[in-house]
C-alpha cells in the first residue's frame, strides 16, 4: 500500500511533514508521499485512483473562537467563512473524482457550521449520484464515554461538541462510499 497526503497550505505541509517524520517508523516512512497539490484539482489529476480519501477540510475552526479574545481574527473569520463551503464542496466533489468505485471517503472539519458540515455533505449526496452515505453511528456508541455528540444527526455523520477542559471538539466527520464511476 501507498499513502498520499496532501496539503496545499505551505506552513501546514512543513508541520505535516515534521509530523510523519516523528511518529512513522523509518520502514513504512517510504510509503508515504506529501504533495502539495490544490485538492480541487486531484480528482482530474488522479480519476479514480485512491481506495480510501481523507478529506480534512479547511473550516472555520470554530474551536480557536472558543478560547481567543482576538476581535481583528474573529472579523476575518466571519469574512472568510461565506466562502468555506464552497471551497468545501469543491474539495470533496475532487475527492469524490478520484476514489474509486467501492472506495470510502470521510469527510472532516473542525466547526460547528451546518453551512461547512451537513449542508456540504447534502450537496455533494444531491449532485453526485455516484456516492452513498454509510452509517457510522456504531462508531459513536462505542465512544460515547469520551465524547458528547450532538444529538439529531444523520445516520452518516456525527458532531463532537467542544467541552470545556477537554482538548478535543468541535469535530465533525461524514462517511461516504462510492457505488459507481462519476
Amino acid at each position: 500500500g501507498h499513502f498520499h497526503c496532501n496539503e496545499y497550505d505551505n506552513l501546514r505541509s512543513r508541520w505535516l511533514e515534521q509530523t510523519i517524520e516523528s511518529f512513522i517508523p523509518d520502514p513504512f516512512i517510504n510509503l508515504i508521499t506529501v504533495s502539495k497539490l490544490d485538492g480541487r484539482q486531484i480528482g482530474d489529476l488522479q480519476p479514480e485512483f485512491y481506495d480510501k480519501v481523507l478529506v480534512d477540510a479547511p473550516c472555520s475552526n470554530d474551536r480557536s473562537w472558543l478560547f481567543s479574545a482576538d476581535p481583528q481574527q474573529a472579523v476575518l473569520r466571519l469574512m472568510q467563512r461565506k466562502e468555506l463551503s464552497l471551497l468545501q464542496f469543491q474539495l470533496l466533489r475532487s475527492a469524490v473524482q478520484a476514489l474509486r468505485p467501492g472506495g470510502s471517503l470521510v469527510y472532516s472539519t473542525c466547526t460547528l457550521s451546518r453551512a461547512e458540515n451537513s449542508d456540504v455533505i447534502s450537496l455533494i449526496l444531491n449532485s453526485c449520484r455516484s456516492v452513498m452515505p454509510v452509517d457510522i453511528s456504531g462508531m459513536a456508541r462505542g465512544v460515547s464515554q469520551e465524547f458528547t455528540f450532538l444529538s439529531g444527526m444523520q445516520q452518516h455523520e456525527l458532531l463532537v461538541l467542544p467541552e470545556k477542559g477537554r482538548a478535543w471538539g468541535p469535530m465533525y466527520v461524514a462517511k461516504l462510499k462510492k457505488v459507481s464511476s462519476s
